[in-house]
């Protein structure tokens, strides 16, 4: 059984709430996907998909105490789950930094949080948000591999004196932060390790494959759909 997905995306491309329609079909069907960047993105699915839903294997109540853990050492927080969102290369923060390091179509998997830090008065009190990308592909002998591509964060408040001081707190705990995010990284490939794909594409939300119209945050989630060799 075969699925055509098409996602309509409310608040852009991979990008906060989208609609998805599902149409499936008894006969299979050759992958294909529409270019990347459109409000309407439609993939069709292959009966041989297989699929790796990245929000539920990341987003566990361990995970985010072992994250909460590393933000309490940089006296901030944790005020969320960890979301997964599929991220064109292009839209990364730090793409200007190095253009050229991976290609424009490429899609990177944003895992980030939220966070607060109450500072002293007559400060204001900081709320932010962590990025972690992942960057997720095929090695020359097909077998699919997860790396931390890098590291991003943003906040606002901690006016008038308080921001320098959390910002170098910050930067401290990204370390510790990211070594967490590398630990979850195995479980995500290996019972797969030795097997060869031939593609491997994102899919906003959890890629629910049963027919019918649903609507989901590309925010929150993001799936891999893989393909065998």
């Amino acid at each position: 059984m075969s699925v055509t997905s098409t996602y309509t995306f409310l608040q852009g491309y991979f990008n906060g709430l989208f609609v998805g329609q599902n149409t499936v079909s008894a006969a299979d069907q050759i992958f294909t996907e529409s270019p990347p960047g459109s409000v309407v993105f439609t993939v069709h699915r292959p009966s041989g998909e297989q699929l790796v839903d990245l929000g539920k294997l990341i987003n566990t109540d361990a995970n985010v105490g072992m994250v909460a853990k590393h933000l309490i050492s940089a006296g901030a927080s944790l005020t969320s789950g960890l979301r997964v969102q599929g991220t064109p290369w292009i839209n990364v923060p730090y793409f200007i930094q190095s253009p050229a390091a991976h290609k424009p179509s490429d899609m990177l998997a944003r895992v980030n949080f939220d966070f607060h830090i109450e500072t002293p008065f007559p400060c204001s009190d900081i709320d932010g948000t962590i990025s972690v990308f992942l960057f997720v592909f095929l090695d020359s002998q097909k077998h699919l591999h997860v790396t931390i591509d890098g590291t991003w964060f943003s906040f606002e408040g901690g006016a008038p004196f308080c921001a320098g001081k959390a910002s170098d707190g910050l930067k401290a705990a990204l370390p510790g932060v990211r070594k967490e995010i590398q630990a979850l990284l195995p479980p995500l490939t290996s019972a797969i390790a030795n097997v060869k794909f031939a593609n491997i594409y994102f899919l906003p939300g959890d890629g629910k494959k049963t027919a019918g119209a649903f609507v989901e945050d590309a925010s929150n989630d993001a799936s891999l759909g893989l393909l065998l060799a």
